[in-house]
């Protein structure tokens, strides 16, 4: 299995590597070099390569005086590990219609199909620590069954790129440590490869588990928050025509403001003012209907003290004015 990188637009080749998969497992295999890149326009490009027999390690330290993109290709199905020690990057992944971005400080795991990708880097201080496994290897260490990955492990036997998670997680500080021991250690030979195969299995097993903790704390939020978004909207039924303000609300249920909003827009549909607007127009149009109140009580009843502002906010919604309701014959029907 061969993998290639190269800066786009310079024929300098930054990584080629041929890894075996588990069908070729040599436990001998075990190579180090380093490669760097000093071009006067782009800056300098350090690239320090590890491969074992199962496992291929890049640490990348770029200090760009210039944004640059890199070209990745791969033969076959890979599965990698991402570690955005410092600087930001963009990832356009082959068989993806969208961008993926870093940060410093950032982990994720992605799987990627024999294609090419692009890796964008702005003009910055660039560390990040890349660990490659065959897809063999992978399943190998996780069944497709594992709770851990399944919906992940679907992904890869369909042959669709893409990351274990939509959102990035902070890189802790065990992994950090782990990225620091690997760089630093002093071993060598087969003791450096067994140590070093080691922590790669313990720096996977810490991006699970994270990843896991992080589902697990989210279900049952997610499952609080919807009671407390239904609670927001009984309140707001019952009190359309005064209703509290978002602080004021945000006390009642038991939720900070920011949470709130954004719970109440994913659940609802709405924003909060365009829930009340929408309980307010519809009974103010119920009530047109009805033909025993004017405009102006409607108004007040449901909640506007200036009748004017009542008819703007009316025609705003429905695209006409209060009084044609009651004057377009069959009008009701089509609103």
């Amino acid at each position: 299995m061969e993998i290639m990188i190269k800066v786009e637009g310079k024929a300098t080749i930054l990584r080629r590597e041929e890894m075996a998969g588990s069908e070729e497992h040599n436990p001998e295999l075990f190579t180090e070099r380093r490669v760097a890149i000093q071009d006067e326009q782009i800056g300098l490009i350090t690239d320090t390569q590890i491969t074992t027999g199962d496992f291929l390690m890049a640490h990348c330290d770029f200090q760009l005086t210039q944004p640059i993109q890199l070209i990745k290709e791969v033969e076959t199905d890979i599965i990698q590990l991402d570690f955005a020690l410092q600087g930001d990057s963009q990832v356009h992944m082959g068989g993806r219609p969208t961008q993926h971005s870093f940060s410093s400080g950032q982990h994720n795991i992605s799987y990627m199909p024999k294609s090419k990708s692009t890796y964008a880097y702005p003009a910055s201080e660039q560390d990040y620590s890349v660990i490659i496994i065959p897809r063999e290897v992978y399943f190998h260490l996780l069944p497709p069954g594992c709770e851990l990955h399944r919906q992940f492990a679907a992904r890869v036997r369909q042959h669709k790129a893409g990351f274990i998670t939509p959102k990035n997680l902070p890189i802790t500080p065990a992994m950090a440590w782990l990225l620091q021991d690997m760089r630093t250690t002093q071993r060598t030979g087969c003791l450096k490869r067994l140590f070093l195969e080691s922590r790669i299995i313990e720096l996977l097993m810490l991006q699970l588990e994270q990843i896991q903790g992080n589902q697990l704390i989210n279900q049952p939020l997610k499952k609080a928050n919807s009671v407390k978004i239904t609670e927001a909207r009984e309140l707001l039924d019952a009190r359309y025509t005064d209703p509290p303000t978002i602080v004021e609300l945000a006390k009642l249920i038991g939720l900070n403001e920011f949470n709130l909003k954004r719970n109440f827009k994913e659940q609802v549909g709405t924003t909060i003012l365009g829930y009340i607007t929408k309980k307010r127009m519809e009974e103010a149009k119920r009530w047109l209907l009805e033909g025993d109140k004017s405009i102006s009580e409607i108004s007040y009843w449901v909640g506007y003290k200036n009748p004017a502002h009542f008819t703007v906010a009316f025609k705003q919604f429905y695209g006409l004015l209060p009084s044609a309701m009651r004057t377009i014959p069959g009008l009701s029907q089509q609103i």
